[in-house]
């Protein structure tokens, strides 16, 4: 995985991956699916939660969303689009390293953890150590809304500029049971076109 030097570089110019708010997330929090009144207190973290449109959205539709990354230029414009539209009171942001035992300033329990794309760019033992941290933070019952790219190696092209590779592998094929499965009930969720990604919707046991 590349430093938070890279991401500061990236973030600084505009990351390819910044936008709205995803919209695997978008349909459940509108569908009711996903909402502070079927998960209640409605406290939502993002892992890796860039520069924060998904954490703004959770606060926007009434979670108390916590972000977490490492980068500070991300964080610092995730600061900047909360104030922007209005709820930086229903916001915190939290400098971390999602592969640390904890990260202070973002103690769970959650009702709600969101990950786009940051497991994937970990390696085996970073994976590891994420699905154990989110593991602690998530409470009985939870749900853990996790979109990563999911291929197996042989699947990838030897070197790709625009998403995994076998240098920059995704998360194989049955690696999210080893990760997830004692502790969590996996749902894999449909995807509206074909590529190599998946998208998970969890419940903590």
């Amino acid at each position: 995985m590349p430093g938070a030097w890279f991401y500061n570089l990236i973030y600084r110019f505009g990351a390819p991956w910044e936008g709205g708010p995803r919209p695997e997330l978008v349909e459940l929090v509108n569908s009711g699916v996903l909402a502070p009144a079927t998960l209640p207190p409605g406290r939502a973290v993002d892992l890796g939660c860039g520069s924060g449109a998904n954490a703004v959205f959770l606060a926007e539709h009434g979670f108390t969303a916590t972000g977490i990354d490492f980068s500070p230029v991300a964080l610092r414009k995730a600061t900047r689009l909360a104030a922007t539209r209005g709820v930086a009171e229903r916001t915190h942001w939290v400098h971390g390293d999602l592969t640390a035992p904890s990260v202070p300033g973002a103690e769970g329990p959650f009702d709600l953890l969101v990950d786009y794309g940051t497991l994937d760019d970990l390696g085996a033992d970073g994976r590891r150590a994420m699905a154990e941290l989110a593991t602690r933070l998530a409470r009985p019952g939870a749900k853990f809304l996790l979109w990563c790219f999911y291929a197996a190696p042989e699947e990838l092209p030897r070197i790709s500029f625009s998403g995994p590779s076998r240098l920059s592998p995704a998360i194989a094929p049955g690696e999210e049971t080893a990760l997830f499965g004692d502790a969590f009930e996996i749902e894999r969720l449909p995807e509206p076109s074909r590529g190599p990604y998946a998208c998970f919707l969890m419940t903590r046991r």
